[in-house]
């Protein structure tokens, strides 16, 4: 599969323009564990028809061991917990790689309504720990067009499903809510009064490479650049590698949100950033470089 950019990395500044998506702060949240409702009605028809398509059964215990958050859940409690508000969106984006528990409970009507704006609520899925970057990848697209002022990605990981699931990591339910807006938005670059520094999108992209591989030539090719690093990719590097170029590893009970939270956490907007994260069944890195801009 060939190799998916948007625009090239780059060590040097470049004017603004009008195209250019920025990037505030992103917000964390960890959610306790509550105990799931047990598996009934509509919820219980869907998951046994589709597990019967794999020769499977829903498995109770399974699903009773789970976190007990819906993407609902996680959404409205991550807004209600915001010290500054949303400003108007145009559109949001769910990236998760595991469902939302619930079938009959839909997130994104609650979050077209909950959010300033009003704005259009779309998925990705499918994608593993790509999931935030394609996100991503797609609001630039339409910043690139002009379509786009204001914009969200809300990544997502949630641990109730009544199967199992090799890529799910105990120890609860997660969120991250990363906002972007462009050049020439609100001063402040995210949430309304925010000033805790914004960056600028300066690529976003997937390939076929090996870890390690990858990691010398992105050390060789933006040198001083600090790297954030999912814990799936961590995990798979060579641990001379992890300790020489200093890495800031994203916590290790997270999927999609891990690389995100850690960014959140060590958020640098004075320092050009490279977040990055590993798909190991697609054998594909995903990463977003991320240069220091000034708000206006």
């Amino acid at each position: 599969m060939p190799e998916t950019t948007w625009g090239g990395p780059r060590t040097a500044a470049r004017p603004d323009g009008p195209g250019t998506l920025r990037l505030s702060r992103p917000t964390a949240r960890a959610f306790p564990g509550r105990r799931p409702a047990g598996l009934a009605g509509t919820e219980l028809r869907f998951m046994t028809d589709f597990l019967a398509a794999f020769g499977e059964e829903p498995d109770h215990e399974h699903y009773a061991r789970g976190g007990g958050n819906s993407f609902t859940d996680m959404a409205r409690e991550l807004l209600d917990g915001l010290e500054h508000p949303l400003p108007p969106l145009e559109k949001l984006v769910l990236a998760y790689h595991l469902p939302d528990l619930s079938v009959v409970e839909v997130a994104g009507c609650y979050l077209a309504e909950r959010c300033p704006g009003g704005p259009e609520v779309f998925s990705v899925a499918g994608q593993g720990v790509g999931a935030p970057f394609t996100a991503l990848r797609i609001l630039n697209g339409l910043r690139l067009t002009g379509g786009l002022a204001a914009g969200g990605v809300l990544a997502l990981d949630q641990s109730t499903l009544p199967y199992d699931d090799p890529d799910t990591r105990p120890g609860g339910d997660f969120a991250v809510l990363i906002h972007t807006g462009g050049t020439g938005d609100d001063a402040s670059g995210g949430p309304a009064g925010d000033r805790t520094g914004v960056v600028e999108l300066d690529f976003v992209s997937e390939r076929s490479v090996d870890p390690d591989a990858a990691l010398q030539g992105l050390a060789r090719r933006l040198p001083g650049a600090r790297i954030v690093a999912g814990r799936t990719l961590a995990d798979r590097l060579d641990p001379a590698l992890r300790a020489a170029y200093d890495l800031v590893e994203g916590p290790a009970d997270r999927r999609c949100t891990s690389a995100w939270a850690a960014l959140a956490e060590h958020w640098t907007p004075e320092r050009y950033t490279v977040v990055a994260d590993y798909d190991p069944h697609s054998g594909r890195l995903f990463e977003a470089g991320l240069r220091p801009g000034a708000a206006s």
